[in-house]
């Protein structure tokens, strides 16, 4: 009898385990005051509190565009943007408070900006 109990015990386990390991994603909306610049991100991690990727809603399909380079839950997260100017390292500030999306240079690369994006309003996407 106690076999048994171990082996459905042990089928129940392997069921269950992968569904408490599953991926969850954070997906946001930001635009400017006029609404003339739109862009949606998703935000993905894996078995933790904390964001691992970010990814850029180009053509209808969710691209990633680069790595969560900080964070602090329920406060802020700071993700890399690789391919919103080649040559730059360049990231995005979201203020998780006020829903505040603020460009923010790494550093200068081959390519010297202008000027930066302009700051944009974001709602959560459900």
């Amino acid at each position: 009898m106690r076999i048994l109990f171990n082996v459905v015990f042990l089928i129940f386990f392997y069921y269950i385990k992968p569904s408490l390991a599953t991926e969850s994603n954070a997906n946001i909306i930001c635009s400017n005051d006029s609404k003339s610049n739109l862009l949606e991100f998703s935000f993905k991690n894996n078995n933790n509190h904390f964001y691992d990727y970010a990814f850029k809603k180009i053509k209808n399909k969710f691209i990633e565009i680069g790595s969560i380079v900080g964070q602090k839950s329920n406060s802020f997260i700071l993700f890399e943007d690789k391919y919103a100017f080649l040559g730059v390292d360049f990231a995005w500030h979201l203020d998780k408070n006020t829903m505040r999306l603020k460009p923010v240079l790494l550093s200068e690369g081959t390519i010297e900006l202008k000027k930066l994006p302009e700051e944009l309003s974001c709602i959560n996407k459900k």
